[in-house]
Formats: C-alpha cells, sequence, structure tokens
C-alpha cells in the first residue's frame, strides 16, 4: 500500500542528505583561529561558485532574526546560529546549505521536497565530489572520513526523512517502535534534529551509525524503514478513521482557525496539525495541495514577521495578523468535505 506515491506524499515531508567534512591542513573548528576560520569559508567559497550560484552568509554579521529565518528553512542549525566563527553558503533556489565552521569545518546539505533518498543523495553528492577534486579532506583508510565527533566517522552521511506521524503517535506505535529503530542503528528526533522536540506530529527519521556503512548501505536501510513506517502509519489512521472523537477535533480545528480574531503560534501549530491530519483522512479537501503547504511554510514566525512588514511589532499584533490571515487564507486552500453518511 505504501508503494503508492499518493499516500507517500501525505506521510514524507522531505528528504535530506548531509555530509560532514573536513580539511586535513586546518584544525577542527573548535580549535581553530579565527584566521584559519576565515581561510576555511574563503576557499570553499571559491569552490563552490565554480558549481553553483551562492549566497554567503556570515552568522556573526547576521542579526538574531535572520540567523533565526534561515534555521526556519533549516538551512543552519542551532548549534552553527552560536558560533562566531560560523558562515554558510546557500544555492539560489534554497535546496542547499553548505554551513562551515559548525561542529566540522563542512556540513554540506541538499533537502529534497518528497521522498526520494537517492535524488538527494546524487545532488549532494556533486557538491561534495567538485568540493572535494579541489580541497584536500581529512581520509583515513580505516575510519573513513575523518570528523569532530567519532559518531560521524566513515561516510560522515546523516540520511532524514521528515514524516508527518499522527497515527503512530496517536496510537502509541512509535514509542513502542524506538527500541527496533535504534537496534537498526536510527533515530528519532524533532523537526529542527537533535535536542529538539517534534511539532505537529512531525518527526525526524535518520541513521545514527556512520561507520561501516557504505553510503548505499544507509540509503538501502532509510529506505526500508521509511516504508515500513509508511504501512504502520497508514493502519493507523485506518484506525483513527473510526473514532469520531478524531474527526469532531479535525473539524473543530478548522473551525477555529477559520473563525478568530486572535490566534498564537501554538494555537496555529496545534490546528493547523489536525488540519492536515484531517486532509489525510479525507475530512477536508485541499483544492491546492502545495499552496497549502507554502502557507505553512510562511506561517514560521519569522517568516510571518519577515512577509508582513511585523518585524518590529508585538507579538499581540502578530497573533491579529495571524488571525485575519488564516481566516482568509485557509479556506481558499482547504474546504471540508460533506457530513459522512452511514
Amino acid at each position: 500500500m505504501a508503494q503508492a506515491p499518493e499516500f507517500i506524499e501525505t506521510i514524507v515531508i522531505s528528504t535530506r542528505i548531509r555530509l560532514a567534512r573536513n580539511f586535513a591542513a586546518y584544525p577542527f573548528p573548535l580549535t581553530m583561529s579565527d584566521a584559519h576560520a576565515e581561510d576555511v569559508a574563503h576557499l570553499v567559497g571559491e569552490e563552490l561558485r565554480k558549481l553553483d550560484e551562492f549566497t554567503r552568509y556570515d552568522i556573526e554579521k547576521l542579526d538574531r532574526q535572520e540567523a533565526l529565518f534561515l534555521q526556519e528553512q533549516y538551512l543552519i542549525s542551532p548549534l552553527l546560529m552560536k558560533s562566531k566563527k560560523g558562515a554558510v553558503f546557500v544555492s539560489a533556489d534554497k535546496t542547499i546549505s553548505v554551513m562551515v565552521n559548525e561542529e566540522d569545518h563542512l556540513r554540506e546539505q541538499y533537502i529534497y521536497k518528497g521522498f526520494d533518498l537517492y535524488k538527494a543523495y546524487e545532488r549532494i553528492s556533486g557538491i561534495d565530489e567538485g568540493l572535494g577534486a579541489a580541497l584536500d579532506f581529512a581520509f583515513d583508510e580505516k575510519f573513513g572520513y575523518l570528523t569532530a565527533c567519532p559518531s560521524n566517522l566513515g561516510t560522515g552521511m546523516r540520511a532524514s526523512v521528515m514524516m508527518f506521524l499522527p497515527g503512530l503517535a496517536w496510537n502509541g506505535e512509535l514509542k513502542k517502535f524506538l527500541p527496533t529503530l535504534k537496534a537498526g542503528g536510527l533515530t528519532v528526533r524533532g523537526a529542527f534534529g537533535e535536542g529538539t522536540r517534534a511539532e505537529g506530529y512531525i518527526y525526524q527519521i535518520s541513521n545514527e551509525r556512520t561507520l561501516g556503512l557504505s553510503e548505499r548501505d544507509i540509503l538501502e536501510q532509510m529506505l526500508g524503514m521509511t516504508m515500513t513506517l509508511c504501512d504502520l502509519e497508514l493502519r493507523a489512521r485506518e484506525e483513527m478513521k473510526k473514532e469520531t472523537e478524531i474527526r469532531d477535533r479535525c473539524l473543530r480545528a478548522y473551525g477555529l482557525l477559520t473563525n478568530c480574531a486572535i490566534l498564537s503560534l501554538q494555537e496555529f501549530l496545534s490546528g493547523i496539525a489536525d488540519v492536515k491530519l484531517g486532509l489525510s483522512l479525507g475530512y477536508f479537501k485541499a483544492r491546492d495541495k502545495k499552496g497549502f503547504d507554502e502557507f505553512i511554510n510562511d506561517m514560521r514566525p519569522v517568516a510571518f514577521r519577515k512577509s508582513n512588514g511585523l518585524e518590529d511589532a508585538s507579538e499581540r499584533a502578530c497573533d491579529e495578523a495571524r488571525a485575519e490571515t488564516v481566516c482568509n487564507v485557509l479556506p481558499e486552500l482547504v474546504r471540508v468535505i460533506g457530513k459522512r453518511t452511514r
């Protein structure tokens, strides 16, 4: 059942491949000088310009709102935000980011909207091979790519799949499945990675083991586990459809979001998760699925402030503007399907 793309796209939000790399000629970022940090950033920038169009952002020169905006777009990590030596190069289409001087000299990543591990790997591998051809990566015949943290030794690769799993959160099966994931060298985190909580039933599944496995091994392992979780989630959703309380919750969430004058961010996140659940269970129909996904992305706090000229506005003003926006836009994107007949 989960092999059908139309089912997968209701569960898998995005796919990400991230590669950790270091240069043999420089100390790891934790011990490197400011001069060495700038050398690394300069070298990376020069080579990236030969491969694609990238924009450089120096973390120390960004104000907090600009840095938070990049984090909201999953282009930088919370750790890079704290780095005075850090920088990031972002591709023109915002799908590739190369973080410089985070935990390692390089964290290269490609984010694909949807589910395609091999496409994501091929895309970022092209960038990695281009950089590796010009710059000397730290590599050992026995341990593979050398990294600041031993957990990244070997391939230095993290394959991640962002999944919408309300069914497995509802029936508790995801928690029960954690030991199986752990035994297979995989882990579950929140949407923004290590140390973050899941919000709106969104979880990030990724590999933990990078040593002793090839890139293909990791991709095949992630593919198999993702399909298993998709099957379990679809079964859970079938059970959810039997619960009138769940349908009621989804409809109430839609009613609140489309009929309010003040809407906090947490209320929006909770409500829109239930609307998305209602879409997956067939209680609502999306007039424009892509537009609905973009609408949710645009409602992230910093993005919403920037797009609505509310950078210096109070939280109350943002809550009022959010309510007005959601009341006007959501009915254009999602409609309620008629009452179920028995």
